[in-house]
Parts: C-alpha cells; sequence; structure tokens
C-alpha cells in the first residue's frame, strides 16, 4: 500500500494527532511541508500558512491522500514513528534482537525472525504503546523494500488488532 493510501486509511483523529505533532514538535518540517504541498497545487504557502490551524491541518490531511503528494505522505509518516515513537521502534527491534543504533535504525534488516519472535514483539508493543502508533509503525515497516517479512505482512492482515482503520 503506498504512503498515500496507509495516510488515508488512518482515522481522522489520527491524521490530525499526527499533522498536530508534526507543527508542534517540528515546526521547520511541517513549514517545509506545507510549502511543498501548496507548490504542488501552484498556491502560495503563505495562503496556506495564513490559514486558521484546523483549516490547515484539514488542507494537509487530504493533500496527503494524493497520489501525487506519496513522497510526501512516506516522509510525515516516518519522521512521525521514528521521531515522535523511537521507543516503539527500539522496543521492537530490541524484542526481536536486531542490532540498531539506539535511535531505531539499523544498517541491515536480517530475514523475518521466526513467528513466534514476531507475535511477542507484537504482543509487547501492543501492551506498552499506543495502538494507533503501533499499527502505523507495523504497516510502514512492511512496506519498506529491504523488509520481506511475509509473516509479518499476513499478520497485519489477520489480525483484526493490527487493522489501521481503528481508533488510536
Amino acid at each position: 500500500m503506498p504512503a498515500q493510501e496507509l495516510f488515508a486509511s488512518l482515522p481522522s483523529a489520527q491524521k490530525h494527532d499526527i499533522l498536530t505533532w508534526l507543527h508542534e514538535q517540528n515546526r521547520a518540517a511541517s513549514k517545509a511541508y506545507v510549502g511543498l504541498l501548496a507548490t504542488r497545487r501552484k498556491l502560495r504557502p503563505v495562503f496556506i500558512e495564513r490559514k486558521p490551524r484546523e483549516e490547515r491541518l484539514a488542507w494537509m490531511s487530504e493533500a496527503l491522500t494524493k497520489p501525487a503528494n506519496e513522497d510526501l505522505a512516506a516522509e510525515i509518516l516516518q519522521t512521525y514513528i521514528l521521531q515522535g515513537h523511537e521507543k516503539l521502534v527500539c522496543d521492537f527491534l530490541d524484542v526481536l534482537q536486531i542490532s540498531h543504533d539506539g535511535k531505531g535504525l539499523v544498517d541491515m534488516l536480517p530475514a523475518e525472525p521466526p513467528s513466534e519472535a514476531i507475535d511477542k514483539a507484537v504482543d509487547k508493543l501492543l501492551a506498552t504503546h499506543a495502538p494507533g502508533a503501533v499499527r502505523l509503525y507495523l504497516h510502514l515497516f512492511v512496506q519498506m523494500d529491504i523488509a520481506d517479512w511475509p509473516y509479518l505482512k499476513n499478520l497485519l492482515e489477520q489480525d483484526t488488532r493490527l487493522h489501521l482503520a481503528q481508533m488510536p
């Protein structure tokens, strides 16, 4: 599923939370993304920046569901997970005993671990982190070009706890 479809499948409240987090925690990135989205729609960025916050967030949310903005949707979702939920990423990698840099980045992703280890990691994440963030992270994870993990991909489809359209 491309990033814009992933973003579109999130509950409205979670989209709002992601964009609010970005605006509050990484204003430079937020401003850059608003500028790029505006330019792609042939609008002046200042026109969007001057909109009331809720109107601007709604506009961004709608724009990020368009195929033309897949790259920005991917960047925003990855930024949100890697910066806003770093511990979640590290916990997942730690339970699976995958070495990382302490911030959730890996040099090389190993072959898929045994299904029991993945089940254990997913259960731990759901027990200790916001379920909406867990669902989003796992869906982003299986979309990576280097993540050929068929068991995890199947688990995301079969386990109702991991379906994206749930409330966070």
